[in-house]
């Protein structure tokens, strides 16, 4: 039982760390190019955190959807495998969110720098 806790402890560390790692990677980046295009102060911050809650989110969501229920005399590694199943889950989810963002935030500039042209 308390292998499981660990276990759980670690995947959720991990998928919060790698959600705030992408947020940090992305979110400067992100918030310069909305300045330069949109030049809405309140859009910038929307988007921003519209990107930033939904990472977490999905994140989160890979760690809790994963059940670590082993009994007490299990390997170590079905416990790695556990914890990487809930991470391929999480960072799988939030490959797919990225790129529905990417696709948004790319028409959003590339209407709003047609029409500011």
């Amino acid at each position: 039982m308390n292998a499981n806790i660990i276990a759980f402890v670690i995947l959720f560390a991990i998928a919060g760390a790698s959600a705030f790692i992408v947020i940090a990677l992305l979110q400067k980046s992100l918030r310069l190019l909305l300045e330069d295009v949109v030049k809405l102060p309140a859009c910038t911050t929307f988007y921003t955190r519209v990107l930033s809650i939904g990472l977490v989110f999905i994140a989160l969501s890979g760690a809790l959807g994963v059940t670590l229920d082993l009994k007490k005399g299990s390997a170590c590694m079905e416990y790695v495998w556990k914890v990487a199943d809930g991470l391929s889950a999480a960072f799988g989810n939030t490959c797919v969110f990225l790129l529905g963002f990417l696709i948004v935030v790319t028409i959003l500039v590339s209407v709003l720098r047609r029409r500011s042209e």
